[in-house]
């Protein structure tokens, strides 16, 4: 439940809120689609060498690193514990899909399905950007100005947050202490005001080297067609399981 701080608005106009954000509502959704985009020219943020990332990225900040390209992830998630994710990047793209402890990979036009044991497909959902993410910048979120938005049929509060209004998210995204934010920057995230769980989140950020040549990174979120009964994921016809 967010919690009132500072003043509240009247009528339409933009009001100032505590805020908190709940990443178990995810978990208790029926079923959804989702959508993950990161797109990278050049590191915005400069973490020390041999550090390790910190919150809010996480497992999420190393797979980043890992790509090191742009990507995009399209999924869907059917309760209780049907996954599927589809990731693209560069010229490449691979689907993972996970039933119960069964797992499945597609490169190409062909599947196998993977020992028991193997990696879930965790990291590549909402429930980790919102754990990872979403909840280190709601706390920077408090008293930020808040309007009333219907994002694909729900109704969420939206946030908006510039450069003067987290001087902290640097080190919340695990770049060294002291590190700057870039000369442009901005934060908007969209909470669902039935649970207050992320249904939205765009992360912009842009400034230039120290060549003068640009660099910026975008993290986009969003979840559509919430507890709609016509998700469907099947396990794949596949290969034997590979070690």
């Amino acid at each position: 439940m967010a919690l009132m701080a500072g003043c509240t608005g009247g009528g339409d106009e933009p009001r100032k809120v505590g805020v908190s954000a709940s990443c178990e509502k995810i978990a208790a959704l029926e079923s959804y689609r989702y959508s993950i985009v990161v797109k990278l020219q050049a590191p915005a943020f400069q973490e020390t060498p041999g550090a390790t990332p910190g919150a809010p990225l996480g497992e999420f900040a190393d797979t980043l690193t890992a790509l090191l390209s742009d990507f995009q992830i399209s999924g869907a998630h059917v309760a209780p514990d049907r996954t599927q994710a589809i990731l693209q990047f560069q010229e490449d793209e691979v689907e993972l899909r996970a039933i119960g402890d069964r797992r499945w990979e597609r490169f190409g036009a062909t599947w196998e399905e993977q020992e028991a044991g193997s990696p879930d497909i965790g990291f590549l959902t909402p429930a980790v950007v919102c754990t990872d993410v979403v909840l280190e910048i709601a706390g920077g979120l408090d008293g930020s100005m808040t309007e009333s938005e219907i994002v694909n049929g729900l109704e969420t509060n939206r946030y908006t947050l510039d450069k003067a209004d987290l001087s902290q998210l640097p080190e919340l995204l695990g770049a060294a202490p002291g590190t700057e934010l870039p000369d442009e920057f901005k934060v908007d995230v969209w909470l669902a005001k039935d649970g207050e769980w992320p249904v939205k989140l765009d992360i912009n950020a842009e400034d230039t080297d120290e060549q003068g040549n640009p660099i910026s990174m975008n993290l986009f979120m969003e979840l559509r067609d919430v507890n709609d009964r016509g998700i469907s994921i099947e396990a794949p016809e596949a290969s034997a399981p590979t070690g």
